[in-house]
């Protein structure tokens, strides 16, 4: 696992759910609170993805795969995104790796002289995807132990933020804090809209 995180770059934050977050926590090990993912998304404003159990979009007010390949094709006018090792016959969500490459995709296409530094907390080891790209893997204790030492590359949220902890699995219509589930989607779409008066 790689500790240093360039701070330069735009940081996109992707999140796994079960085994990763104080919603499920892993039964050995200390769980990020969903309270940074609140924080992080709707108070600092950084791009947050739920890259794992998409139950986590309800319970954070946050994007997850559809919203990605929704974005991939509406707003940057692709087919439908190959993805290259899940197989859709059981289920409908790819494989973790997958659903990571299309957040990257996502970025690297609609700002393509932008640099980003892709970090996913996920109980699974998916560190491989730093050969592929500016991927940064945390373990989700490993991820809390670097807040709370500030050697991450952003601020650790206040003891205040640490809200909703205990959702049901079903999660909430009404949490508790202040969201815009669609503010990064539109973003993204304001970024790809040509000026007024031109053309793509």
């Amino acid at each position: 696992m790689s500790n240093a995180v360039d701070t330069t770059n735009r940081v996109v934050l992707c999140f796994d759910r079960d085994d990763t977050l104080s919603v499920n926590p892993h039964p050995d090990h200390r769980a990020v609170p969903i309270g940074y993912v609140q924080w992080y998304a709707h108070v600092l404003e950084i791009p947050v993805w739920a890259t794992g159990n998409q139950h986590l979009r309800t319970e954070a007010k946050i994007p997850g795969i559809s919203e990605a390949e929704y974005v991939w094709e509406e707003y940057l006018e692709n087919s439908e995104y190959e993805y290259d090792n899940s197989q859709f016959q059981d289920f409908h969500q790819p494989r973790r790796r997958d659903g990571l490459r299309l957040v990257r995709d996502v970025y690297e296409t609609a700002y393509p002289d932008e640099d980003f530094r892709f970090i996913v907390v996920d109980d699974a080891d998916v560190s491989d995807l730093e050969d592929e790209g500016p991927w940064t893997h945390y373990f989700p204790w490993d991820f809390v132990e670097t807040v709370e030492s500030g050697d991450f590359a952003l601020e650790e949220p206040p003891g205040d933020a640490y809200r909703n902890d205990g959702v049901p699995f079903n999660s909430t219509d009404q949490p508790d804090f202040e969201y815009d589930q669609q503010r990064e989607i539109r973003q993204i779409q304001n970024r790809l809209r040509p000026p007024v008066g031109s053309e793509r």
